[in-house]
């Protein structure tokens, strides 16, 4: 009995190695992958040219109407028929409501029916509480957002060009109504609500969403390089400027205003200049390292394997007896 407990021992010390050998190997088979990052500098000739920059805000909101109003009944008369609905669409002139003695109601302008407070029947009289709410689709305008280091560049009164989701073909133009003066404060920096109004044109309407576009700085046909060519050195900014015979020197320059691409040169270079400017390229690859080849042994495995050919093997009776 010693003998056989000893030979089981044994058996599930190696089953146990076997599992922890192959466990080791089919982790080692998964492949590990690990960036190496390079940057690569290299220069590039400009030549200094003349061009318009601009500075754009765009901002986005939904189209509501300008105008709200509120209808009253003409509390002398007595109520006979109502010809809308909230949320229908009325033409201006068209009848709203009848009063009993035959006169009307009508829409002063082009506009949706809000709301409806009329009485509840026919020959009722109208009184101080009955009234109708409009608004208007012929003023429409956007609520936008502005941030807090472009509000100083927005004025009421300032145009505003605007495209309308649903007709991305259209240009609508449209000024600055009203800027509110209390801003909302958030940790990345305060914005400020304006209102922007423009005439619609039949199409537009209540409830769609826009996209209004104000150009905050203009500078035209003036000097230009690219953002990337521009250096500082104690507080003072320059350029590369390449001479006719290869050589190049310093230039200090003063810019104005810029876009993303491009800043504005007010003085130091003619327009006719070639400026060297400085590019650095980060490269990213791939370095894939592979476990232990497939069909390759492990270490150990093939020692286990002649342990376990050495072992005695258990005959049929043995096994029942377990």
């Amino acid at each position: 009995m010693k003998k056989k407990n000893k030979m089981l021992w044994s058996i599930c010390v190696c089953i146990l190695i076997l599992v922890g050998i192959i466990y080791a190997y089919l982790s080692n088979e998964t492949t590990t992958q690990a960036s190496a990052t390079s940057k690569t500098t290299t220069t590039k000739e400009v030549e200094v040219s003349k061009q318009t920059i601009t500075n754009h805000l765009t901002s986005s909101g939904e189209v509501i109407s300008n105008v709200t109003e509120t209808l009253e009944l003409n509390t002398y008369r007595y109520f006979k028929e109502i010809y809308v609905e909230e949320n229908d669409f009325v033409e201006e002139g068209a009848n709203i409501l009848k009063y009993t003695n035959g006169t009307y109601l009508v829409a002063p302008y082009n506009c949706v029916i809000t709301k409806l407070s009329i009485p509840e029947e026919a020959g009722d009289r109208c009184t101080s509480v009955h009234n109708i709410e409009i608004q208007s689709t012929n003023e429409l305008a956007i609520n936008i957002s502005i941030e807090e280091e472009d509000i100083a560049k927005v004025k009421v009164g300032q145009e505003v060009s605007i495209t309308i989701n649903a007709y991305e073909d259209k240009t609508y133009t449209g000024m600055v109504k009203k800027i509110n003066q209390i801003g909302t404060y958030a940790s990345n920096g305060s914005s400020f609500s304006a209102v922007v109004t423009f005439a619609n044109d039949g199409e537009v309407k209540i409830g769609m969403s826009g996209s209004c576009e104000i150009t905050l700085e203009k500078a035209e046909n003036v000097i230009s390089i690219p953002i990337e060519a521009v250096q500082t050195k104690e507080n003072e900014k320059y350029v590369v400027v390449k001479d006719e015979d290869g050589s190049t020197k310093n230039v200090i320059i003063t810019t104005g205003i810029s876009n993303d691409a491009y800043v504005e040169v007010t003085s130091g270079l003619t327009g006719n200049e070639i400026i060297e400017m400085t590019l650095q390229t980060t490269n990213q690859t791939n370095q894939k390292g592979m476990g232990m080849p497939m069909g390759e042994m492990p270490e150990g495995f093939e020692k286990i394997n002649k342990e376990r050919s050495n072992m005695p093997q258990m005959t049929q009776g043995q096994r029942g007896g377990m």
